[in-house]
């Protein structure tokens, strides 16, 4: 959309030139309306700059947030497992014992083979139907990733979608360009 806005100014640009060369009109200022339409042109391409620059933030931060999820995927399975045990416990105690109950049964040799083999999705999904508990993946492995972030082993989500914060402007108008 911005490319198009582009070649509209430049057949604008293109079309005051023509006249200038062709059919000067007296008392039209040709050089101020070459000079507005190239403005507006570097103006434009610096608006798809910056938006192309905010894109390609994005994917680093979501790759990096992927990354870290990879490194620390037995860790998230782990927590997902924890958050699913107090969140279907009714009062402290239970989720103290489901708790305790839960981190002894993370450490069997193929429980470890398991989270270590599959996604943590299929892990979580896998390890919920196993021992009885509600199959709601999206909704323990956000939990895990909510309690990984703040305890600060993932990168927070909030900050991907932030616009970079405005610089000022300055208050004054740009001279006008000498036609001389």
């Amino acid at each position: 959309m911005l490319a198009e806005l582009v070649e509209i100014q430049m057949s604008i640009a293109r079309a005051t030139q023509q006249e200038a060369l062709q059919a000067p009109q007296p008392g039209v200022d040709y050089c101020w309306r070459i000079a507005t339409v190239a403005r507006s042109v570097r103006l434009t391409l610096l608006i798809k700059d910056k938006l192309s620059q905010q894109v390609v933030e994005r994917r680093k931060a979501a790759a990096k947030r992927e990354a870290a999820q990879e490194d620390f995927h037995d860790l998230r399975v782990k927590l997902a497992m924890l958050a699913a045990a107090s969140e279907v416990s009714k009062d402290n105690e239970e989720i103290a014992r489901r708790v305790a109950e839960m981190r002894e049964r993370l450490e069997r040799p193929e429980v470890v083979e398991l989270i270590e083999a599959s996604r943590a999705p299929v892990a979580v999904a896998a390890l919920c139907r196993r021992w009885g508990f509600p199959v709601r993946v999206e909704r323990w492995l956000e939990m895990a990733d909510e309690a990984m972030e703040q305890l600060g082993f993932l990168p927070d989500e909030d900050d991907e979608d932030d616009p970079p914060a405005p610089r000022s402007a300055t208050g004054r108008k740009p001279p006008a360009p000498d036609t001389g």
